[in-house]
């Protein structure tokens, strides 16, 4: 499973902070962090264009704000 270690790690450390209880599962090719049994967000590795993804979940008020956005 490819994945940026220093990513999670961040990750790891922000949720930490914010008191989050989650849990890390390895799935979808990466490694995804559970709150409450759904996934917050995810790392995975793009191998076609050899870089590092940041999955996330979003609300809808947001989702609709974000769409058609790319960082």
């Amino acid at each position: 499973m490819a994945f940026d270690s220093f990513l999670a790690e961040r990750i790891r450390i922000l949720l930490k902070n914010q008191a989050v209880v989650f849990e890390e599962r390895k799935m979808m090719g990466g490694l995804c962090f559970m709150v409450e049994d759904k996934m917050c967000c995810g790392l995975v590795f793009n191998k076609k264009k050899k870089q590092d993804l940041l999955m996330a979940r979003i609300g809808l008020k947001k989702q609709k704000e974000l769409s058609g956005k790319r960082g």
